[in-house]
């Protein structure tokens, strides 16, 4: 199917007319721009939210037992995706009937209030139980944002900016999660160097919350550029129902796109943010080294995601990337780990993930334009988040237990 038919390039394309093809470039990289920068809120906090687990254990859900309090803060941060099927298809429906544009301002301005309640919010023993609750109810309207801000991201990412290298386009939802967490390990590590450790616990932990917050006026900028997209344009068969047009119509689609996310996100979770975890706790490393591993993983998606979203515009094919490299990381997983486990050095663990996360971009990078591509526009955005979001369940319920 031919997912850019009907849709409207971004407004730099009026502008420059006598230059087409530096108008497209144009509008392609603000759109790109645009659709990711929720996208990589959500990671960045998902990122420093595990790194300062521990403390926020401690100041929102004291207990005798640090474990006991780790094992909530983890949990509260579980709640999130409570609320993201729910997200998924209100404003996945939402998308598809008022415009991506809308939905995308929609999304970034939760996010961003939110992230900025969790930066501020006091502690337990400033405020008693209300500061625990006011932690859960972040997580709840963050994960009923991202529920359908990836929906509409995706969407735009392949429908803005013209027809040519929709793979390419579409991998920047991969890559800014790579990014996020690169950017994330980075500044955790940063601070926890800088900082004696009373001034983290006490107020360093914050600062990332809040740089996290800066990026949503640079987001809403970003998206008032983008071309109006209100779905009037593109209503034809929308009375009958998205929600009934999708699982009547679409149910095979649905059900296929979700299969194929859910590896990815799966090994997602497990290479990029896991990986620290696993380092400290199994392997015995300090945490100051085993925030070098995030880094390591985040720049591994930042820099390949894009190239292999290339690599299947080049080629005319999304599937043969994801076959291959998933193939291939499924191979590599078992003596990868069983050498990491026998030679714990920080060099060993670095390189085998990297090598592991290459094989791992390659086999996603493309499926972002794949679910683009696998449903038509009057559903597109809300097809995706509903995939989406049940694609994260399995991962979710791994990484809360």
């Amino acid at each position: 199917m031919n997912a850019t038919k009907h849709v409207p390039l971004g407004h730099g394309a009026t502008s420059a007319a006598s230059h087409p093809g530096d108008a497209t470039r144009t509008a392609s990289r603000g759109a790109i721009a645009a659709a990711v920068i929720s996208n990589w809120l959500e990671f960045f906090d998902f990122t420093v939210y595990g790194f300062f687990a521990v403390i926020i254990g401690k100041l929102y859900f004291p207990s005798a037992d640090a474990t006991t309090s780790l094992l909530l803060s983890v949990a509260t941060f579980a709640a999130g995706f409570i609320t993201r099927p729910l997200g998924s298809v209100m404003l996945g429906v939402y998308a598809d009937r008022r415009g991506r544009k809308a939905a995308l301002n929609l999304t970034i301005m939760l996010m961003a209030a939110s992230t900025g309640l969790i930066a501020i919010v006091p502690t337990y023993a400033q405020i008693g139980l209300a500061a625990p609750l006011l932690i859960v109810l972040a997580r709840l309207v963050q994960g009923f944002s991202q529920g359908g801000e990836f929906g509409a991201a995706t969407s735009t990412l392949l429908e803005q900016g013209g027809g040519a290298r929709r793979g390419f386009r579409a991998s920047w939802q991969l890559a800014t999660q790579g990014g996020a967490a690169l950017m994330g390990s980075g500044i955790a590590a940063g601070l926890s160097a800088a900082l004696p450790k009373e001034s983290l616990e006490s107020w360093g932990w914050r600062i990332p919350f809040l740089i996290g917050v800066l990026i949503a006026p640079v987001g809403m900028y970003l998206r008032r550029r983008l071309a109006d997209d209100a779905a009037g344009a593109h209503s034809h068969g929308i009375e009958r129902g998205v929600l009934h047009e999708l699982f009547t119509e679409h149910m095979r689609t649905l059900l296929l796109i979700t299969l194929t996310v859910m590896g990815g996100t799966v090994s997602t979770y497990i290479l990029t943010f896991y990986m620290p975890t696993y380092a400290i706790h199994t392997l015995g490393l300090p945490m100051s080294l085993s925030m070098l591993v995030g880094v390591a993983s985040g720049f591994v998606m930042l820099v390949m995601c894009p190239v292999f979203g290339m690599l299947s515009d080049r080629i005319g094919s999304r599937k043969r990337p994801i076959l291959f490299g998933r193939g291939v990381l499924v191979l590599l997983l078992f003596p990868a780990f069983m050498l990491i486990n026998r030679f714990p050095h920080l060099p060993v663990i670095m390189s085998l993930t990297a090598l592991m996360l290459l094989f791992y971009s390659m086999g996603s990078a493309s499926e972002f334009a794949l679910m683009c591509e696998s449903f038509p526009r009057r559903v597109r955005a809300t097809g995706i988040s509903i995939a989406y979001a049940c694609s994260a369940a399995p991962r979710n319920w791994w990484r809360r237990d």
